[in-house]
């Protein structure tokens, strides 16, 4: 997700990174571009990683839709949860935070988004792929226009699993699709691509998560 961002970042740019996880995304932004990175985290104990991993950044355990931010945001980054809310939910509660759609729905995100974005901010997101359609819809009627998309798939013979979509307010561009994405060249799951190989290089980070306390 980084590496599809960066192109669109700005060095000291003021961004926020929702559903932050353990806080990978927002450490890049820091790292690359010495951004100004707050972000919002919706599970405790991801947020309390976050901080850790982190310490530049400030981080707001709570729901995103009750977000609001009175000085805005160049630049909003996500990873949010992509999972249809009709499909059978886990019964591990944050598992269920991460990856189902219900916990952060894909509409009403993309409204508070736009109310933390500055008049001409952008927005960079991955989401499901067999539910980009919903997902071009969704920006639009939030005001927002899709720039630019570059799809991922598990290997050259199969179908695109994610989306990687930035848009920004008040923009009449039109869309450029970016050559697809690869993750991997055999059978086996360590078999990466080699731009696979040089994105994990070039981020080449190390962050605490939830199993390791």
């Amino acid at each position: 997700m980084f590496d599809f961002a960066r192109r669109f970042l700005k060095k000291g740019a003021r961004i926020l990174d929702v559903g932050c996880g353990s806080g990978i995304l927002g450490a890049l932004c820091i790292r690359d571009f010495d951004c100004r990175v707050e972000m919002v985290e919706k599970d405790p104990d991801s947020s309390f990683l976050a901080q850790i991993n982190v310490p530049r950044a400030k981080v707001h355990c709570m729901d995103f839709l009750e977000f609001w931010d009175e000085e805005k945001f160049d630049f909003i980054l996500s990873n949010p949860p992509f999972y249809r809310a009709e499909i059978l939910p886990s019964k591990n509660q944050k598992l269920n935070l991460a990856r189902n759609e219900s916990s952060l729905p894909l509409e009403l995100m993309l409204k508070q988004v736009k109310r933390n974005l500055k008049p001409n901010g952008g927005v960079a997101f991955c989401y499901d792929a067999k539910e980009v359609h919903r997902v071009f819809y969704a920006l639009k009627d939030a005001g927002f226009n899709a720039e630019v998309a570059r799809f991922v798939h598990p290997r050259e013979s199969q179908n695109a699993t994610l989306a990687m979509i930035w848009a920004r307010i008040q923009s009449k561009k039109s869309l450029q699709v970016l050559p697809p994405l690869f993750t991997h060249i055999g059978s086996q799951q360590t078999d990466n691509s080699l731009e696979v190989q040089k994105i994990y290089h070039s981020c080449n980070t190390y962050s605490i998560k939830i199993d390791q306390i």
